[in-house]
């Protein structure tokens, strides 16, 4: 068994060793990473015959492989292909740096091969590969096609900050690619209160907009869309369908309190000491509460502004109860539990108007409706 134990040890240090050199990688013949992580193995031992022995392999058949490679994306009509032939260059450029900056690796497949020129010739081509696509993109008027082709002008800016026409086709793109909204208010819909609902309208318009500056997707008031000539791909109506208020509802009750072992006086003995008076006191207090109800519904439609037709539709309920309590006594207070005499301190007073009641309502469905515009537009 110990004979065992030693021979499968030894074993597994061995087929740790090869990995740890790239030949599991070679074996799989994936020779870009049996050459870096021969490297990798060499600069932590420059004797490892193991490591020696593979790069002198691998390094060979990379540069093999992936100039094939080169050569085939030359000759093919992939899309993309300069983009795939510059990654080629790339790798090995990488593969004679990492090599270049190990001394036993370098002595033993000296010498090795750069193609910075093919690169750089290849980036270009990538360049005018990619400006073409984006170009032709755009002649679709998609605004999917559009934020694709935005992305191929952002990676060529990001290369090459003077090509030609880059900014220009950017701002293009991006303008093209821009979901366009315009939100619409509508008066609220009820013949007994003149309320108006553009506060409400105003505040969900501007979270849309601050949440939306840089998604691809602008929303506009109806008349900026007017004076910019936009044409808008989507339309939002948003309107209060219905605004009741309830009849102001006025309750009264009343109520006496007794309170026992409250001190009502003094008194003094034949030797001058002064001892509390203990007694019961009362008192009797009438609550008075009023509740005003109210009750909204806020339609959001959302269409195609140029076919018409509805893309989603969403109603919102919502309502809102105001009240005020308040409490007048007779008596001795002391009598009064804590909460009536919180509710002395109160005064009956006007409840609130149609309008001020209207922003109470429709606060409460405010996050409601943003929540289901953020959902549809996605940001």
């Amino acid at each position: 068994m110990r004979k065992n134990y030693h021979l499968l040890l030894i074993l597994l240090i061995a087929v740790i060793s090869a990995c740890s050199v790239g030949q599991s990688a070679f074996n799989k013949g994936n020779y870009y990473d049996a050459t870096l992580k021969a490297v990798r193995h060499l600069r932590k031992k420059p004797d490892s015959e193991k490591a020696l022995a593979l790069i002198q392999k691998s390094y060979p058949m990379a540069l093999e492989y992936h100039q094939q490679r080169v050569e085939a994306l030359g000759r093919s009509n992939e899309p993309n292909k300069f983009m795939k032939i510059v990654d080629e260059y790339a790798i090995m450029n990488r593969m004679a740096d990492e090599i270049t900056r190990c001394p036993a690796a370098l002595d033993a497949v000296k010498p090795v091969v750069y193609f910075h020129d093919q690169q750089n010739k290849a980036e270009q081509m990538a360049l005018d590969e990619q400006f073409g696509q984006a170009m032709a993109m755009l002649e679709t008027h998609d605004v999917d096609d559009a934020r694709a082709a935005y992305k191929r002008f952002q990676w060529i800016k990001e290369r090459n900050p003077n090509y030609p026409e880059i900014d220009r086709q950017l701002l293009v793109s991006k303008d093209m690619g821009t979901l366009k909204v315009v939100v619409e208010h509508l008066p609220v819909q009820n013949k007994n209160y003149r309320v108006d609902s553009r506060v409400f309208y105003v505040r969900l318009y501007d979270q849309l907009s601050n949440h939306a500056a840089n998604n691809f997707l602008k929303f506009y008031q109806p008349h900026l869309a007017d004076e910019l000539q936009i044409s808008p791909h989507e339309l939002v109506k948003v309107r209060f369908l219905e605004f009741n208020i309830d009849a102001l509802h006025e309750t009264s009750r009343v109520q006496e309190f007794v309170s026992d072992s409250i001190e009502i006086g003094t008194y003094t003995d034949s030797n001058g000491n002064e001892f509390p008076v203990l007694g019961t006191v009362k008192a009797k207090a009438e609550v008075f509460e009023q509740e005003l109800r109210s009750r909204a519904l806020l339609q959001i439609d959302i269409s195609d502004f140029r076919t018409g037709e509805i893309i989603q539709s969403r109603k919102f309920p919502s309502d809102y109860v105001w009240r005020n309590k308040w409490a007048m006594y007779n008596g001795d207070e002391r009598a009064l539990p804590v909460e009536i005499i919180k509710l002395t301190k109160n005064k009956q007073i006007n409840p609130p108007d149609p309008q001020e009641m209207f922003l109470l309502t429709s606060d409460r469905v405010f996050a409601n409706a943003s929540s289901f515009l953020k959902s549809h537009y996605k940001y």
